[in-house]
């Protein structure tokens, strides 16, 4: 299963310091629900894990994070991850684009791109719920963004990395998207009665 999409949201803080943020991908990852940088490779490449919870259904990746491209210019960052359920039930990649813009007024505008793929247990639910859960994970992810790095200009301490981070839970989204099915469905019941 294959999804793509673009996200945007802004910051109240100046383009350098986002970027300094941005730039760093222990940071970044600590702000994604589920993920841990394990060990640096190199300056580029990260290993780690993500923990994805659907109900009962728990899937941990373990896998490699690099930085493909990072260009200080135009304040653009490529990342490429991979990585495999260790029980060999699937796995997931990922190709994520940030690209900066400075806004007025001291504020800057991120924009995420990201395309991933999955592969086994998680991909039974669907493109249309991998949406749900992608759209989800980056509310979560903007709200940490932008409160770590309020944090870190704010006080000029280190931003603090949750050693056991949650999982993201994707089981509220799951409950929603089969609400509105059934909603649909006895709709379409109830319309066709209430006609005849």
């Amino acid at each position: 299963m294959h999804a793509t999409s673009t996200k945007q949201f802004q910051v109240k803080q100046p383009i350098e310091k986002v970027w300094a943020f941005l730039s760093d991908l222990k940071k970044v990852a600590s702000c994604l629900p589920g993920a841990q940088i394990t060990e640096a490779i190199d300056d580029r490449t990260y290993k780690g894990t993500i923990t994805v919870k659907v109900g009962p259904i728990t899937s941990q990746f373990n896998g490699e994070v690099k930085i493909e491209r990072l260009d200080n210019q135009i304040h653009e960052i490529e990342l490429l991850g991979k990585g495999q359920d260790p029980r060999g039930s699937g796995g997931a990649t990922m190709k994520m684009v940030g690209k900066l813009r400075s806004l007025t007024e001291g504020r800057t505008e991120v924009t995420g791109t990201t395309e991933i793929t999955v592969t086994g247990r998680l991909a039974q639910f669907g493109s249309r719920m991998m949406d749900d859960v992608s759209n989800h994970v980056f509310e979560q992810f903007t709200r940490s963004f932008q409160a770590k790095l309020a944090q870190e200009n704010g006080t000029g301490s280190e931003v603090a990395f949750a050693p056991t981070p949650q999982p993201v839970n994707a089981l509220p989204l799951v409950l929603s998207v089969t609400g509105k099915v059934i909603g649909r469905f006895f709709g379409r019941i109830l319309g066709k009665s209430t006609s005849s």
